[in-house]
């Protein structure tokens, strides 16, 4: 059975001179480069597809300890989708949290869980399927299930850490931000600056609602608020349901699409209490009825676990610097920028 692995698809099945010239060539390339800077560069010889596994990374200090607490990391953009990068591929975080709470359901061990949420949001559609996903694992095992929020999770993050059994944030996290956005771009008018056509046959006048190259309708913009308003209710529905001791007075200041601190998010009862991860964790054995357990982070072969915090990512796109401007495409697609999508995100 053939194995890939991430440097350039090489095969277990070609030459050993062939495997170690060409990586060796490349590390040469990739040192060279990484001379002109500050760079660090890491080659993982990891199989490309590789399963997520558990990994301990706290073990009780009594004796014969087998019950867990389960980790499991929902950070980045959330999308149904892939990001790529040099020497190596994305993972879709919808897939992942379905193989890991699968991982979980199938381990009698573990006896609660801790989502680590570290992400602005993403996709309306990607954020509710996470949603539900974890609704859904909840009814199956009857485990604790804790929201740990750490720098962000706002938007889509928020909308995901409400299927929960209990939200708990750092005083400094960003959180709420409840509402939806969907950003349009339109070149109609640079188009006729520079003469060019961009003629289009479509089945009926709002085929192509929201296209960058004409200038849009007063129906156009009628549906497209339309969806906009369709979703944001959904989101509304679903903070409300799962937090009715907010005071019905805050909640047009509070859904209005605003980000809060947890400190402030607290106050509001948006979320039920502040504290950091190791806090979570004790609570999670607290709601699970246990005393000890040991942790274990649920990860791929190709990410570092050494310890609780291991594998927190950036929960914002990083720049793209192209000579003397930033591109913040968010890893996404310049394509993106023409198919338009409705996020529950924070930007």
């Amino acid at each position: 059975m053939q194995q890939s692995y991430n440097i350039s698809g090489v095969r277990h099945g070609r030459s050993l001179f062939a495997r170690r010239f060409l990586a060796g060539g490349m590390l040469f390339l990739l040192m060279a480069l990484a001379g002109c800077s500050d760079r660090t560069v890491q080659i993982s010889l990891v199989p490309t597809h590789g399963g997520i596994h558990p990994r301990m990374v706290h073990k009780s200090a009594h004796w014969f300890v087998s019950k867990r607490i389960a980790i499991v990391n929902i950070s980045g953009m959330l999308m149904d989708g892939t990001a790529g990068g040099l020497l190596g591929s994305g993972h879709n975080p919808v897939s992942d949290l379905k193989q890991t709470l699968a991982s979980i359901q199938r381990d009698p061990r573990v006896k609660a869980v801790v989502l680590r949420m570290n992400t602005p949001g993403g996709t309306v559609t990607s954020s509710a399927m996470m949603y539900h996903e974890i609704l859904a694992f909840k009814r199956k095992t009857h485990l604790p299930v804790i929201a740990s929020m750490m720098d962000v999770c706002a938007s889509g993050g928020y909308y995901v850490s409400c299927a929960a059994d209990y939200q708990m944030a750092y005083p400094t996290t960003i959180t709420g931000s409840i509402g939806v956005i969907v950003q349009l771009f339109n070149f109609h008018r640079t188009l006729r600056y520079l003469g060019v056509q961009a003629p289009v046959f479509v089945s009926g006048p709002n085929k192509d609602t929201a296209s960058p190259f004409h200038a849009m309708t007063s129906e156009n913009k009628k549906i497209i608020q339309g969806f906009v308003t369709q979703f944001y209710a959904r989101f509304l529905n679903i903070v409300k349901t799962s937090h009715p001791d907010v005071n019905p007075k805050n909640w047009p200041k509070l859904t209005d699409g605003r980000p809060v601190t947890g400190e402030d998010a607290f106050h509001d009862h948006l979320i039920n209490g502040l504290g950091g991860l190791e806090s979570a964790i004790k609570l999670a054995k607290k709601m699970a009825h246990i005393h000890h357990a040991n942790v274990v982070l649920y990860r791929r072969y190709s990410q570092a676990s050494g310890s609780i915090y291991a594998r927190s990512e950036m929960p914002a796109p990083q720049s793209r610097q192209v000579n003397l401007m930033n591109l913040n495409l968010g890893g996404a697609d310049v394509s993106t920028l023409l198919h338009p999508n409705f996020f529950y995100m924070w930007q």
